[in-house]
């Protein structure tokens, strides 16, 4: 297998590679060892410094390695905050980027692709007036953010590719992830909950300012991609990827209060774009690949504040 971007999810596929028993090829254009270290055996995983906007470095690593299967989790850093700062590199990395992917998949009779979209499909849109009426221009939503429009482009592309071009490809819709990464994986909701629990893990007072988001663990989300990768059967080519529980602040803030009991935690009042999100339905996801959420929100607590202590440790040392 091909892991395409070795980040905070990237690296957990890899991982779940190894526990497989098979060595993943990881592909990064800034590849950090130490980091990668944190989450996978190093000795069991080739690690390849490449860029997906050169395809030929694409071509390079599948070609070499003999790759069979890809997943795809490589993206503009930033997500919807980095499309605004800088949408056209953000639409390069994230649309021409996976169209190189699909592209070299392609060519080399790759046996199947999974690339990521994401949950703003669901948030941030327009239209739709036209309930779905055919030849009306509103009948369905538009992206209204920069790293929508590109998630929702790459699906679009995914799906052409596999009814146009006979590629195996599947998408997965991930909700907002977190979990285990050094310091600038994932987007802003991502480096809240990641500031929220090293706080939590000082004694600090914590005050959750979070709307109404399906937050997934980084160990849920892979597990989703690696059973994407491999099942068989498959009768859709999009999945959802969460928990099917959209949790805000006070949610966020009642876990904090039991995983940290005594700790001074306060919930800002709901608001914000994703305040009323609806659950995100991952039945499908169950159904066809057999995902079952293993981390709900206060598991996950535990199990990120035992990975950070860890860390901490080991600089330490």
């Amino acid at each position: 297998m091909l892991v395409v971007g070795a980040g905070l999810v990237g690296c957990q596929v890899a991982r779940l590679e190894q526990d497989a028993g098979r060595e993943p090829v990881v592909f990064d254009v800034a590849p950090r060892a130490k980091d990668l270290a944190d989450i996978l055996d190093l000795d069991r995983c080739t690690v390849v410094r490449g860029d997906i906007l050169n395809p030929l470095d694409l071509v390079a690593a599948i070609r070499d390695h003999g790759v069979r299967r890809i997943v795809h989790t490589a993206a503009y850093a930033g997500l919807v905050a980095g499309g605004r700062a800088a949408p056209l590199t953000a639409t390069m990395v994230n649309f021409l980027g996976s169209a190189h992917v699909l592209e070299a998949a392609r060519l080399l009779d790759v046996e199947r692709v999974v690339v990521c979209s994401s949950s703003t499909l669901y948030v941030f849109m327009s239209g739709g007036e036209d309930a779905g009426a055919f030849g009306l221009e509103e009948a369905h939503p538009r992206p209204t953010t920069v790293y929508a429009a590109n998630k929702r482009a790459v699906e679009d592309l995914a799906i052409a590719y596999h009814e146009d071009q006979g590629l195996d490809v599947v998408a997965a819709r991930l909700a907002v992830v977190f979990g285990p990464w050094a310091p600038g994986g994932g987007g802003g909701p991502t480096q809240a909950m990641a500031g929220w629990l090293g706080a939590a893990m000082r004694g600090e007072a914590v005050t959750i300012d979070s709307p109404g988001n399906d937050w997934v663990y980084s160990k849920d989300a892979a597990r989703a991609l690696h059973l994407a990768c491999w099942a068989e059967g498959l009768t859709s080519r999009v999945f959802n990827v969460g928990t099917g529980v959209p949790c805000g602040s006070a949610e966020i803030a009642e876990a904090f209060r039991s995983v940290f009991p005594g700790l001074s935690v306060q919930a800002a009042p709901p608001g914000g774009p994703l305040a009323q999100m609806a659950p995100m339905d991952i039945g499908r996801a169950r159904r066809q690949l057999g995902f079952e959420v293993e981390y709900p929100l206060e598991r996950a607590l535990v199990d990120y504040r035992r990975w950070m202590k860890d860390r901490g440790e080991k600089a330490a040392g």
